[in-house]
């Protein structure tokens, strides 16, 4: 970029995020032009909280509202199943709505690191001071290696606030709302009124959880919730292997977190049925949620207990951008290969399809992508992709036989993939849903098949009962030069597939882009234009490509989009080089 190029760029960043920061405040209830003053006096338009600050102490009134992160990295951090500190106990949780310190005053806040309180900005600022020394101390113990490998120093950084109950993460500057909190805002809000809350530690039923112990055979559910409909009730039920009693996903509709196992012959007999489903269908879709990814390093959401049989065998979290497929992608691609597979409706966002070697023009990922520029990961508050909607729609009525695998299966709209497979096949129309997961469902007396087990032990024993062969783990090739302008692409210059235009895509670094079929809420949030960033060398080693859009977190596109690209395989591109 030239000097001139480069100062209207940035220009263009700031004024987008000036009118973001405006808009988010005029929704709380701040006077527009208070906050345009604001914006002007404090001279970063992107610092939200210093924007507020300001306003407060300028005369206007706290409106009470907050500026939600919807997913803020570092929650993840603390909840991995191998994070070096972890959030706390549930059981160790008390309301002390006073300082830590001494102070008086009711606007206090918990660390959700170590449990203390303390107070907050209205007073003497102890909780940030928390913060800000426990970031030093790790600051200091702080390696090289630990730098090189990308790790931060970020303090106890997440508190939850004791009189509205709302957590505020100091590194990122905002409230935070996960899914992952859930726990610990439920157990709060017991402590705080002195009465049981659904999902508290004090609202479980004893006498049920008396009942159950690890090793106890599965009960209270029929034959069909324990093996699926094509199930023989000679089969005995899974046992219970992991026992926890917190809920999967709170907040959805959801099971308990315990983990079951087959018994070892059961789950062999359940994989020959397997077997024969798919040699029978004409039609199949794989669904998938987190539990694939987990034995990559990934984390999910629904893995709650300690000795997880989910992680079994990892010793240390990843970068999600090094993240290798598991033997489960690998199997699916096999899968699609020999013509068994059709399609691939991937719930994650993690791009390891695609390193197994699957297409990107047969896999619909519905709930955004790390990988997709154009496709960033949707918030509860966003909605789908129209495209990938319609495409869903299309393979739903399709599918004659869903393998829902590794999917808590909830109440998103996707599982209606599963769902509606499973209802077809009651009225003798579809094969139906086959469901492997270690926790239960709310669909499994629907399934066809029921199966409880690793997601990995089963798509082993399948790969013998299909004979997949060897070419399962074939890696993709190691990157060595790009020639990052890809030319002669048969796509309009709207990055639409075309038979009559041709376009080149630059992606030299500080070359400048426009996202394509960008959702709106996307493009209000954070603008439809980006700058071909250098990218880290987790991604460099890959051969992606790492994008600035707007003020927000860099994006990524992966290289087997411009793979397919070349090829006129897909629809559209996720990106085009601005006119």
């Amino acid at each position: 970029l030239s000097l001139h190029q480069a100062e209207h760029w940035a220009l263009a960043i700031s004024t987008s995020m000036a009118s973001r920061t405006l808009q988010d405040l005029t929704n709380l209830g701040f006077d527009q032009a208070k906050v345009r003053e604001a914006l002007q006096a404090i001279g970063n338009p992107a610092d939200k909280e210093a924007a507020i600050n300001w306003l407060l102490d300028h005369g206007e009134e706290d409106r009470g509202g907050t500026v939600e992160l919807k997913h803020c990295p570092h929650v993840e951090e603390f909840s991995h199943p191998f994070a070096p500190q972890k959030f706390i106990k549930r059981s160790s949780m008390a309301f002390h709505n006073q300082c830590h310190q001494g102070c008086p005053g009711s606007e206090n806040w918990c660390c959700l690191l170590c449990g203390e309180t303390r107070c907050g900005r209205y007073a003497k600022k102890h909780s940030l001071a928390h913060w800000e020394e426990k970031k030093r101390e790790q600051e200091a113990n702080l390696t090289v290696a630990d730098a090189a490998a990308g790790k931060e120093a970020i303090g106890h950084c997440l508190v939850l606030g004791l009189s509205d109950l709302t957590v505020w993460c100091y590194e990122c500057q905002a409230y935070v709302d996960h899914e992952m909190l859930t726990p610990l805002l439920k157990q709060m809000e017991a402590l705080k009124f002195g009465r049981p809350v659904p999902g508290s530690i004090s609202s479980a039923s004893a006498p049920e959880a008396a009942q159950l112990k690890e090793g106890a055979p599965m009960s209270g559910v029929s034959l069909e919730a324990m093996h699926g409909r094509c199930g023989n009730a000679s089969w005995p039920a899974p046992r219970l292997a992991r026992l926890c009693e917190d809920e999967a996903r709170p907040g959805y509709k959801t099971k308990k977190a315990n983990e079951y196992l087959d018994h070892d012959d059961v789950l062999r007999a359940k994989v020959k049925v397997l077997a024969d489903l798919i040699r029978r269908s004409k039609s199949c879709v794989a669904y998938t949620g987190a539990g694939i990814s987990t034995a990559s390093g990934i984390s999910d959401y629904a893995s709650k207990a300690n000795d997880s049989i989910a992680t079994n065998g990892i010793t240390e979290k990843i970068s999600p951008w090094r993240a290798k497929p598991t033997l489960a992608h690998h199997s699916l691609v096999s899968l699609y290969r020999k013509g068994h597979l059709k399609h691939w409706v991937q719930q994650n966002h993690d791009g390891l399809p695609q390193k197994a070697g699957y297409p990107q023009q047969e896999l619909n990922e519905i709930h955004g992508a790390w990988f997709d520029p154009s496709n960033p990961v949707v918030p509860m508050s966003g909605t789908l992709r129209g495209d990938l909607m319609s495409w869903l729609l299309e393979w739903e009525t399709k599918c004659d036989l869903c393998l829902a695998l590794g999917t808590s299966m909830v109440g998103m709209n996707s599982d209606r993939m599963a769902i509606s497979a499973a209802q077809r096949a009651k009225a003798g129309k579809a094969l139906g849903t086959v469901i492997v997961a270690l926790q239960q469902t709310q669909y499994d007396t629907a399934s066809s098949l029921r199966i409880f087990a690793p997601i990995d032990a089963v798509m082993q024993l399948l790969s013998v009962e299909l004979q997949l062969g060897p070419e399962m783990e074939m890696p993709r090739p190691q990157v060595t030069e790009l020639p990052h302008v890809y030319g002669n692409l048969p796509y309009d210059k709207n990055g639409q597939r075309s038979d009559r235009s041709r376009i080149t895509l630059d992606l030299r670094e500080g070359a400048r882009l426009r996202l394509v079929n960008q959702q709106g809420w996307d493009q209000e949030r954070w603008g439809n234009e980006g700058v071909v960033l250098s990218p880290q060398e987790s991604l460099k080693d890959e051969g992606h490509y790492a994008i600035a859009v707007g003020g927000g977190p860099v994006r990524v596109l992966g290289l087997w989009w411009l793979e397919a690209a070349q090829r006129g395989a897909v629809q559209a591109l996720p990106v085009v080089n601005c006119d």
